[in-house]
């Protein structure tokens, strides 16, 4: 008889379920609630991560007294909003907590992919006031002081060569995109660059060369980021940045090249002492590019078909790019 109720025993132990096995929790001895209003340990969370297994323990210490009333025991009645793939267990399966005496509770299990992002748990708590050493349901209240944050396997960061305080200069400089994440060069780059910003040259995961093209001074434009290698993808990463018209836009420039004449009518020519050719981009205030012409030095362009107005003269080489503001009559 002995010998089948040991087995029995060995037989219902190996059967359970293995994430219960490792859940199974030993409160924190150095969480203590010397004011007796009760105690969380610890305050936060640790952050997860997606696809791997995660394993925290939440020491739990009622409160003496809740408004003036004794206090006999807290139940946790649940915690929602777990993370996907999570789940949580209380120390031997009792969610009765007591005041003066640490037990805990096991956050525990694998995130599911693309589970990324910060959950806000809600504890339902059923306290027990003490009247003459007996339990008294004072009804559930709702706790939702505790965070869980689930972190991406793969990042989408990247940095701008920006000027101080996040500021780019339209027209007249360039710009390097540098991918900062942790994706491979096999991975899928899905850039937004933004409404105007011109990409000059760069590609998939990079660096790119870019060039702020137009639109209202002071205004914001980004671009965005987001990484998918499988079986994970990352959050979208998006860095903002403030359009300014910079000094040192003129209409001619001592550098390499100058047109004339500006303002024009319907023609422009472009001079300059670069001897190869190069390319010229014209690009109207908003930004939109309305002409592009391949060019020597001297030569005369036809612009007849352009409205009245200001627009964005690009030119470049292999070496260089150089913005010149010229204004149609």
């Amino acid at each position: 008889m002995k010998r089948n109720l040991l087995l029995s025993t060995l037989l219902v132990v190996f059967f359970l379920p293995f994430n219960m096995l490792l859940a199974q929790c030993t409160p924190d001895p150095n969480c203590t609630d010397p004011e007796g209003d009760g105690q969380y340990c610890p305050e936060e969370f640790p952050s997860a991560v997606e696809d791997e297994y995660y394993d925290e323990v939440l020491t739990i210490i009622a409160p003496a007294e809740v408004q003036g009333i004794s206090v006999h025991h807290v139940d946790v009645i649940s915690i929602t909003n777990i993370p996907p793939g999570m789940n949580y267990q209380c120390q031997d399966d009792d969610c009765s907590f007591w005041p003066g005496v640490g037990k805990c509770i096991s956050v525990y299990g694998t995130p599911e992919i693309d589970s990324w992002g910060s959950y806000k748990l809600y504890m339902t708590l059923e306290p027990f006031m003490d009247v003459m050493g007996n339990p008294i349901s004072m009804g559930e209240m709702i706790d939702s002081s505790q965070y869980v944050t689930i972190e991406p396997q793969l990042y989408g960061d990247f940095y701008i060569d920006l000027e101080d305080g996040d500021m780019a200069c339209m027209w007249n400089k360039i710009y390097t995109v540098t991918y900062g994440g942790n994706a491979m060069d096999i991975a899928q780059y899905n850039w937004n660059f933004g409404e105007n910003v011109e990409v000059i040259s760069g590609s998939e995961q990079g660096p790119y060369e870019i060039l702020i093209v137009g639109g209202l001074d002071n205004t914001l434009d980004s671009i965005s980021l987001q990484v998918m290698e499988e079986p994970y993808t990352s959050p979208v990463f998006t860095k903002v940045f403030l359009k300014v018209i910079c000094e040192g836009i003129e209409e001619s420039n001592a550098l390499t090249f100058h047109t004339k004449p500006n303002p024009f009518n319907n023609t422009i020519q472009i001079s300059s002492n670069f001897t190869q050719e190069f390319t010229i981009h014209i690009f109207d205030i908003s930004g939109k590019k309305v002409a592009a012409f391949q060019a020597n030095n001297n030569d005369i362009l036809d612009v007849s078909f352009l409205e009245k107005g200001v627009y964005f003269l690009q030119v470049q080489t292999d070496k260089k790019t150089k913005i010149i503001k010229i204004i149609k009559q």
